[in-house]
């Protein structure tokens, strides 16, 4: 790298200082096979859902709700042509069965990544006769796999050990990350399979400092920031690297630094002013902007700041980031340049909706389960960090700075963002290399050493302990609670998305009368969760199709959901443009038949109603459970209960639905559950909850009697059975919308 690179401390220069070894041929033919099986063995676990899927008689389906939309894209692309992508927006018919009745422009809230690589690498799959839906569900695994090669390249980049880089692709491909599933193809994928490259390349052009090579980055950030919005996690570090390089590079070329980081910020940049979701705004006042402001700060550092004092430019330079840092702050904490999971992510959660408070995976993580998933692999981490740190101040390792700062970065988001679990699993796993070399490099360094000292050494003593115990111990945890993860999974549709592993049919017969018993301009009404099944496979407008892209809308959703039927008949009509006759609501929950009761288990709608619909529809849940009290555990049950019953179980306290309130049962979400249950169940009587342990009758002699919604269809399917003692099912509900009151 010229000047610039003459004295660039190389990473674990400790390693780089031992004696070298010749490693045997027969050794590194050995590392391979091993690597390969480690690559087996993950590809043959993410398949699994798939093969479970096909031993139980099913044909494929791809997992959880949001990669049906890449199904459908990619099968509008096969049937009209690879641009016909830029054509999916209103009033095209094809978006107009999502987000009804407005449609959804596809180019101004999805990216085209993923559709496109699906697209271009099932094309000559096709000439084989591979059925599309078979190949999105095995794109994860493969995806899996190319991403543990990049973790091989990487992690042996930074360590310099062929088994230490083994072992950091092992930490992976045994820990359960759900994207990672066969059938859970979504952007998230492509992301995980896109990180290692866009750290690998990183590392080389930090070593290199090469201009290729940091154009190889860059095209590579690009890439990830075409296909999924973790591009962040990869570009904020870079940029933040090179802002952070004159602290410790010694010797310095300011018009290869500026070069250099232009070539990694250009590619990027190009994506965000030329593709509708990012466009021009992006850069000027959000995250885009990151591009920007590095080269800025850079051209200040080694241009500006010289022209005004040659001495203590670092310090001046310091002052000018704090001031930038603190600038930003300020424009986050009032609403402007990030939102959504970007601001959750930098623990800014002020300026968020309701919406993002009551999806699972927008919530912070805690300590505990950090510990219970990652295991090892955390502490490993942390200690790679605090490595890092050290030889950045002692040695100036510049490849240190890039994985601290990748480090301490990610481990923050993980802290607010659940979301970034299996983001931050990979990062870990890449990072573990760090200190399992300096591990490694310490006990070769002991036992192949030339001359030995004649006074022992405790570092290697420790460093075999530590390698003899941190690994066997992942080990464990990985057969014990993350291989078992794999083992029953089964598609979301299949099992209705109770969280069961065993297969049943009611969405599945739900979806196909959708398709075989509705007019093809009916309208299905359901909790945004269900809106790409409903869209993709039962081939009828939702709604809202399952992303979050309109909160107002899924706010007029919940507001009908939780209003009497005569008002949740106006919202559909004067609102959502609903036409009755061709309009439906759909909702579903699990039910227990037993002895001529019905008593329901909470596991879907209705625990969704506590959860986020009653929240997102304004209603104070909180104030209902605590009262005017401190939401603190002793004041649990002291409000009123008119939507949420707390029962004491003893050791337990369980918040259901109160079913017996008019207040909650006069809903029509809950209407409808109670009118369908004396609809399936004929002579049956509706209980709040297991009679005998607190439930009692709700609404025997009205049974849920409805005016304005009419049973359309009800599918119930069996999940367990003791002949004579009960049955368990999950029961879906569809309602059609036969009138609406006069306004």
């Amino acid at each position: 790298m010229g000047r610039a690179g003459q004295r660039q401390t190389k990473p674990s220069e400790a390693v780089q200082k031992t004696p070298q070894m010749v490693i045997p041929r027969i050794l590194r033919i050995s590392g391979y096979v091993v690597l390969a099986a480690t690559i087996m063995i993950a590809v043959y676990l993410r398949i699994l859902p798939y093969i479970n899927t096909l031993s139980y008689g099913y044909p494929p389906y791809l997992d959880e709700l949001d990669p049906y939309e890449a199904y459908y894209i990619v099968s509008y692309m096969l049937q009209h042509g690879p641009l016909s992508y830029f054509d999916l927006r209103p009033p095209n018919p094809a978006t107009m069965i999502f987000w009804y009745p407005w449609g959804r422009d596809f180019l101004t809230t999805e990216l085209p990544g993923l559709m496109y690589t699906i697209y271009l690498t099932y094309l000559p799959l096709k000439l084989f006769g591979v059925d599309l839906m078979t190949y999105m569900v095995l794109f994860p695994a493969i995806a899996t796999a190319i991403a543990l090669i990049g973790i091989y390249l990487v992690s042996k980049e930074i360590s310099g050990s062929m088994l230490t880089a083994i072992v950091s692709t092992a930490f992976f491909a045994f820990l359960f990350t759900d994207r990672t599933l066969a059938g859970f193809t979504v952007k998230y994928t492509m992301a995980l399979m896109l990180l290692p490259y866009g750290i690998y390349t990183f590392v080389r052009a930090y070593k290199s400092f090469k201009p290729l090579d940091f154009l190889i980055h860059g095209l590579v950030v690009a890439y990830m920031a075409a296909s999924s919005g973790l591009y962040i996690g990869v570009l904020a570090v870079s940029s933040l690297v090179m802002i952070l390089y004159p602290f410790v590079a010694r010797n310095v070329d300011p018009a290869r630094i500026m070069i250099n980081t232009a070539l990694i910020m250009i590619p990027p940049l190009i994506v965000f002013i030329s593709y509708p979701l990012y466009g021009i705004f992006y850069v000027y006042k959000s995250i885009g902007g990151i591009t920007i402001l590095t080269l800025a700060l850079i051209a200040v550092r080694y241009y500006l700041i010289p022209m005004v004092a040659r001495k203590n430019a670092n310090i001046i330079y310091l002052g000018v980031l704090v001031l930038t840092v603190v600038t930003g702050l300020v424009l986050v904490a009032v609403g402007h340049l990030v939102g959504g999971k970007a601001a959750q992510a930098l623990g800014i959660t002020h300026v968020l909706g309701t919406l993002s408070f009551t999806i699972a995976e927008y919530q912070p993580t805690n300590p505990s389960f950090l510990m219970s998933y990652y295991g090892v692999l955390i502490i490993v981490a942390i200690l790679s960090v605090l490595y890092s740190i050290y030889l950045i101040i002692a040695k100036r390792d510049l490849i240190a700075l890039y994985v601290a700062v990748l480090g301490i970065s990610t481990l923050y988001v993980l802290e607010n963002l659940s979301y970034f679990v299996s983001f931050a699993a990979l990062v870990m796993s890449i990072m573990a290399s760090y200190f399992i070399g300096l591990l490694s490099s310490t006990v070769s360094s002991r036992l192949f050493a030339v001359r030995r000292r004649r006074s022992s050494s405790i570092a290697p003593i420790i460093s075999i302990v530590l390698l003899v115990t941190l690994i066997p111990a992942q080990g464990y945890i990985s057969y014990s609670y993350h291989i078992n993860a794999y083992k029953n999974h089964l598609p979301m549709v299949l099992t209705s998305g109770i969280g069961l592993s065993s297969p049943n049919t009611a969405w599945l017969d739900a979806l196909k009368w959708m398709r075989e018993n509705t007019s093809k301009d009916s309208v299905i009404v359901s909790w945004w969760d269900y809106g790409y099944w409903i869209s993709v496979l039962g081939q009828r407008a939702s709604v809202a199709d399952g992303a979050t892209i309109n909160g107002t809308q899924i706010e007029l959703l919940a507001k009908m959901f939780t209003s009497r039927e005569d008002e949740a008949a106006r919202i559909l009509v004067q609102d959502f443009k609903a036409v009755p006759g061709k309009t439906y609501v759909l909702v579903y929950d699990t039910f227990v038949s037993t002895q001529g009761a019905v008593y329901p288990l909470v596991n879907a709608d209705a625990a969704k109603a506590i959860s986020a619909i009653l929240r997102i529809a304004g209603y104070d849940i909180d104030a209902d459970i605590y009262g005017n009290n401190p939401r603190e555990p002793s004041y649990i049950g002291s409000g009123p209960q008119k939507y949420v019953k707390v029962v004491n179980l003893g050791q337990q306290i369980k918040l259901r639905p109160n079913w017996e309130s008019p207040s909650l049962n006069n809903m029509l979400l809950f209407r409808m559950m109670i009118n369908g249950v004396y609809t399936a169940f004929p002579g049956a009587i509706f209980y709040s909850d297991q009679p005998g342990a607190g439930g009692t009758f709700v609404d025997p002699d009205g049974k849920g009697n409805m005016t304005y919604f009419k049973p359309a269809a009800i599918f119930k399917s069996a999940v367990a059975s003791i002949p004579g003692a009960y049955d368990i099912y999950v029961v879906v509900f569809i309602y059609q919308l036969v009138g609406a009151p006069e306004t």
